[in-house]
């Protein structure tokens, strides 16, 4: 019959010794209305009475759910329907893992004395041949442990007889012999024992069951010796290789779990637990929720792998995922988990090996590989950089050092960052007169110059704020990058809308600024623009930086070699001039002399008024000598700073008058008429000698280019300060020449046409400075010009 391994069988009123598993027990398959009913155990179907099988089946439930032994008392259904009283004694077995797996069992019939030699002969030969084909050893002893039938006993040794025999002679002296004359006086108390023995060197397991009559009297114990020394052996083979598995389990480094279909927890290796953890007693059977409900720290971390559990499931298959385990007063631990679940043939699931190996330290090491590689990727990166930096500076150097013409060097400035830098460059420099010009731009495209051409005009103010002025006035680089149809460009241009359009034309949406610094002196800005946003790094900064410092010193020797070459070519002009000043009043002198030593040698008394004309000649060309001597002198002095200046309290309207009077003849002999208004005395501390030589180099300079128009000379008082103002009516000053005249051989008009070193109106401006006074000239060509001296009287 299914599930059932009846060990011994028999009609009654015989003995039926059986075994059944508890799941049919428990869980009975249910009756269909297309089916027999299903099968119950045969002492149920076959020798219980009806009425009798609930309760009997009751008891069977019972045993099975504790494990405790147990009797029934209930009828027998007999073949000829007669109903007999039967006694049947059933006790649980349990595997292993200390479940209970199979119920055991024997009924016997309640009557007169038990197994009579009759009846017993009359099975003794069926139940023999039964026997034979188990291995199996049953036997049957009376109160007194005499041994009154056996069956099978040739598997406790080859010829024994053991019938009438004591039970201690056979087993002889010894512990193992005690301990199984207590598992028979406990059958004889009525309870049923069990244990292994060792016969004829094998094992056998014994099961001893009281005896009852059929009033219920003990007479005697039941026993059956199964030979299980292959079973014991697979099972010492299972518990060593169990043994070697939690062995190896434990001493594994990695987290190992099993859990059942419904997510509990069934088993866990020590390093599983002390992720969590967790101790060995109280996690079995719990959950990740229950368990993350117990402990707060690790509340996420349970909650995340119930969460990885369901896409485990889900996914109906093994999976592989990182999880991050935090732990209390330590650094989290990243465990590399492999879940593998487990399916019933119907498709339930049946339980989830989780396998988790801790790597932290591979992480670990590996983030300290990547970031030393990416430390070697950078520094190689940084060599390269630095070496196309290298290259491309080494090479600009050589470019500007080609030439020390300006204007080259301006054009070569502009061209050199390009395309390498951007798309557009600009070259903006201050001027003497602190106002920004753009003097060089370049596109990389020459096809695109035209459209670019406007951006010429788009000249940074200084007086506002942001962009290339800021550049300028801070010397710190400027970077911007705008979005299409953004204003902020417009901090680079002209702060108008005028030069917007070119721009978006152009597509120019980064800005790098950086200042032109040569030998402490701030020239100006160099400025790259991009079509491509965010395209200027800090790299890009100190590469442009670079540049701008060699371009900067390269512009600064282009501009001194040009004024090296201007301040020969003027030292040049001024020894021409020089000397052609020089050789006139010594020609006149020499002139002069000669004429009186003609006279002198003539012998006749020369007329005197001859010698006064000739003497009076030659004093004046003494004067001029004297006077363009003292003018070199000053030059030098001034540019020495040694000038010394001999304050005294000096009336600045009589230092007029007193000049006026000295050149009262070359105003005669050149026909230049002079009004002047210094009747109010205008008295301050100043150096008379200084001041003479500002009138009268003001006075020289008004009749050399006055056409012999009149002169204004006017001396006033204005807001505490002395007011010179000389006005003439003659050729006047060109706008272009106005910034230069108070330079050093500067000249409005060529000295072919006028005499001079170019020097008098350059010691004008420097004595008015020394005084703390300043001079300005206003003058149109062909209007003449007017000069205004302040000077402070205190």
């Amino acid at each position: 019959m299914e599930g059932w391994l009846p060990l011994l069988a028999s009609p009654l009123p015989s003995p039926v010794f059986w075994k059944a598993e508890v799941e049919q027990v428990t869980h009975p398959s249910p009756r269909q209305p297309s089916e027999r009913a299903s099968p119950r155990p045969v002492f149920l179907t076959e020798f219980v009475h009806p009425r009798d099988r609930e309760h009997t089946l009751a008891v069977l439930r019972e045993v099975a759910a504790d494990g405790r032994a147990r009797r029934c008392l209930h009828r027998s259904a007999a073949t000829n329907g007669g109903a007999r009283w039967c006694l049947t004694s059933i006790r649980g077995i349990r595997d292993e893992s200390g479940q209970i797996q199979e119920l055991a069992g024997v009924t016997q019939p309640m009557r007169g004395p038990l197994f009579a030699g009759e009846e017993f002969q009359q099975h003794e030969s069926g139940l023999r041949q039964l026997l034979a084909q188990v291995p199996a050893f049953l036997y049957l002893t009376d109160r007194e442990l005499r041994f009154i039938a056996t069956a099978g006993s040739e598997l406790a040794g080859p010829g024994l007889e053991l019938e009438g025999r004591p039970l201690l002679d056979v087993l002889g002296a010894g512990e193992e012999s005690s301990s199984m004359l207590a598992a028979h006086h406990h059958a004889l108390g009525g309870e049923p024992a069990r244990y292994d023995t060792e016969w004829s060197h094998r094992t056998f397991e014994v099961r001893v069951e009281p005896a009852f009559d059929e009033e219920g009297t003990c007479m005697g114990t039941l026993g059956i010796a199964i030979d299980v020394t292959e079973q014991r052996r697979e099972e010492e083979e299972l518990r060593t290789s169990a043994e070697r598995l939690r062995t190896l389990l434990e001493t594994t480094s990695d987290s190992i779990y099993l859990k059942d279909g419904e997510g509990r927890w069934l088993e866990a290796n020590d390093t599983g637990l002390q992720l969590f953890h967790l101790s060995r007693a109280g996690y079995q059977g719990l959950t990740d929720l229950e368990l993350a409900r117990r402990n707060d720290f690790f509340r996420e971390a349970l909650i995340a792998c119930y969460a990885s559990d369901q896409r485990t499931w889900d996914a109906g298959k093994p999976t592989r995922m990182e999880e991050i385990i935090s732990q209390p007063g330590e650094s989290p631990r990243v465990i590399d988990v492999t879940k593998v679940p487990l399916f019933h043939p119907n498709g339930e699931r049946k339980g989830l090996v989780v396998l988790g190996r801790d790597i932290t330290r591979r992480r670990k090491a590996e983030q300290e590989r990547d970031r030393l590689l990416h430390q070697e990727k950078e520094a190689r990166a940084a060599a390269e950089e630095a070496r196309r930096r290298s290259e491309f500076l080494s090479s600009a150097s050589r470019v500007l050092a080609d030439s020390l013409d300006y204007d080259a060097t301006l054009a070569t400035v502009a061209r050199l960052g390009l395309p390498v830098l951007g798309e557009w460059c600009a070259v903006d420099l201050v001027g003497e007169d602190l106002h920004v010009a753009r003097v060089a731009t370049a596109h990389a495209e020459s096809s695109k110059e035209p459209s670019a051409k406007p951006l010429e005009e788009c000249v940074p103010d200084l007086e506002k704020p942001g962009g290339i002025a800021e550049v300028i006035r801070n010397r710190r680089p400027f970077v911007l990058s705008v979005q299409p149809g953004e204003e902020g460009m417009r901090a680079l241009c002209d702060h108008e809308r005028s030069h917007l359009e070119t721009v978006r034309e152009l597509g120019l949406r980064s800005w790098l600024s950086v200042p032109l610094v040569a030998r402490g002196r701030t020239m100006g800005a160099l400025t790259f623009a991009s079509v491509r946003p965010d395209r200027y790094r800090s790299e890009d900064v100190m590469l442009t930086g670079d540049l701008a410092w060699r371009a900067a010193l390269a512009l600064d020797n282009a501009r001194l070699y040009r004024e090296s070459q201007e301040a020969i070519q003027a030292r040049d002009e001024f020894l021409s001039i020089a000397s052609h000043e020089l050789r006139t009043p010594i020609t006149a002198l020499r002139l002069g002399i000669q004429r009186l030593f003609r006279l002198a040698r003539g012998g006749a008394e020369p007329p005197w008024k001859t010698v006064a004309a000739s003497l009076d000649g030659v004093e004046r060309q003494g004067k001029r000598l004297t006077l363009l001597i003292d003018s070199l002198l000053d030059v030098s002095r001034l540019q020495s700073h040694h000038i010394q200046l001999d304050l005294e309290e000096v009336d600045l309207s009589g230092v007029v008058r007193d000049v006026v009077a000295q050149l009262g003849s070359v105003l005669a002999r050149t026909h230049t008429p002079l009004s002047l208004r210094a009747d109010t005395p205008v008295v301050g501390q100043w150096d008379r000698v200084r001041l003479e030589q500002i009138v009268t180099n003001l006075l020289d300079n008004a009749i050399k280019y006055g056409a012999q128009a009149p002169i204004e000379v006017t001396v006033d008082r204005e807001d505490g300060a002395a007011v010179l103002t000389l006005r003439d009516r003659g050729i006047g000053i060109s706008p272009e020449r106005l910034p230069f005249i108070f330079g050093r051989f500067e000249r409005a008009v060529s000295s072919r046409h006028y005499g001079g070193l170019g020097l008098g109106l350059y010691i004008v401006r420097q004595i008015v400075e020394l005084h703390g006074g300043t001079i300005q000239v206003e003058s149109s060509p062909g209007k003449g010009s007017t000069f205004t001296v302040r000077l402070p009287r205190g």
